[in-house]
């Protein structure tokens, strides 16, 4: 059946091809409407397009798109297919065969109700080194001018090839290590029996990895030289965990066409006047992505492909950097009425926080005060990239 859709979307692509771009208004955008993340890399393998529905501007929810046939074409006519992996989510091997620099490459996309979209061509742009990553304290303003906020801020060194590697974008991937507080924690479940929380359902040590919510970009047209430093990255303040245990940032430098830089930028504009840009639901801003049988509806997204190189650093120990060291997920002053808790309410899980030379302090908590593999992006065991000294 799959084979069958894919051959119905070539057929009509070649008899009847779309090439009008939309270029959206906040006021265009309804609930509902079909949203394309498809960013791919000359990286091979697996690689994956997210495919969902548009939610309500406030408090959006991730809605998925599934049961869709997705494809990615070259100029030469070779497909690849994109299997669905989880809910909207469509993922491929690429294999280096298919990788070509320089070559176009499109997307094929068909939704269960029958609607056919297709991408303009992006280009394959090849990427160029990053020669180092490095930081340096700094410490930043903030609304109250007698007050800063002390931490470290990554920089880089990079080289730019103006024949193929025109316009850049980077993408920050950060891992730290991170405790939970030495409290003693219970559990009331519903057995109706107050216990230690089993080793299962506890840990106090987890590794937590997040995109950094910011993009940057660079048009390196005109540039004087091919080598461009001490290009300033993200500030990592000392007001969390982030730099008490360790810290490893990965940087993706990404050479991408001229329509993806366009894209790109736009969204590092409206991010700066926004909240962020790691949501499931880009912002209102031009696609390359159109329905070849209705121009008129709202797309929102973007498909492009792009060269990519990544390099890590790891930091520990910052000299002259005062570390994180204030409490918290402190429990609740008081004990809940166990016998008057609903089934619906367990379980409830408690800590008890003991200070020296008085009484100790036992309420309620949440689970991920408990066991930080709750925490978004959290995991029990150190990454494989992670120092074992």
């Amino acid at each position: 059946m799959r084979v069958i859709k894919l051959l119905f979307i070539l057929f009509v692509l070649v008899v009847t091809g779309c090439v009008e771009r939309y270029y959206p208004t906040e006021d265009d955008v309804i609930t509902g409407s079909l949203v394309v993340s498809a960013h791919l890399s000359d990286k091979p393998g697996e690689q994956v397009i997210s495919i969902s529905r548009s939610d309500k501007l406030l408090f959006p929810k991730y809605i998925p798109e599934t049961g869709c046939s997705v494809a990615v074409e070259d100029q030469n006519g070779n497909i690849l297919e994109f299997t669905e992996t989880l809910p909207g989510d469509y993922a491929a091997e690429i294999t280096v065969e298919f990788l070509e620099q320089s070559a176009l490459y499109r997307l094929l996309l068909l939704t269960p109700d029958g609607n056919r979209y297709e991408s303009e061509y992006s280009r394959l742009r090849q990427s160029t080194r990053i020669d180092s990553i490095y930081y340096e304290l700094e410490s930043i303003p903030t609304s109250d001018p007698l007050v800063t906020v002390d931490g470290i801020r990554f920089y880089m060194d990079f080289l730019v090839d103006p024949d193929s590697a025109e316009y850049m974008r980077w993408e920050l991937l950060e891992t730290y290590e991170f405790h939970n507080p030495p409290y003693v924690d219970f559990i009331y479940s519903f057995d109706r029996i107050l216990k230690p929380v089993p080793d299962i359902l506890a840990d106090k040590q987890c590794w937590i990895t997040a995109y950094v919510n910011a993009i940057f970009t660079l048009d390196a047209r005109n540039l004087n030289s091919p080598e461009f430093e001490y290009m300033p990255l993200h500030h990592v303040s000392n007001e969390t965990q982030r730099l008490s245990y360790g810290y490893s940032l990965l940087v993706r430098q990404i050479s991408m066409d001229e329509p993806a830089f366009r894209y790109w930028d736009e969204l590092k504009k409206n991010s700066q006047e926004n909240s962020g840009i790691y949501s499931r639901q880009p912002s209102i801003i031009p696609s390359n992505i159109c329905n070849c049988d209705d121009p008129e509806e709202k797309i929102l997204g973007f498909f492009s492909i792009s060269g990519l190189v990544e390099r890590r650093i790891f930091v520990q120990d910052v000299e002259d950097l005062k570390k994180y060291n204030i409490m918290f997920c402190y429990p609740m002053p008081e004990q809940p009425r166990y016998r008057y808790l609903n089934t619906a309410d367990l379980p409830v899980y408690i800590s008890r926080v003991e200070f020296p030379d008085s009484l100790a302090r036992m309420g309620t908590t949440t689970h991920e005060c408990v066991d930080c593999r709750e925490r978004t992006g959290s995991i029990g065991d150190p990454p494989d990239f992670w120092p074992t000294e």
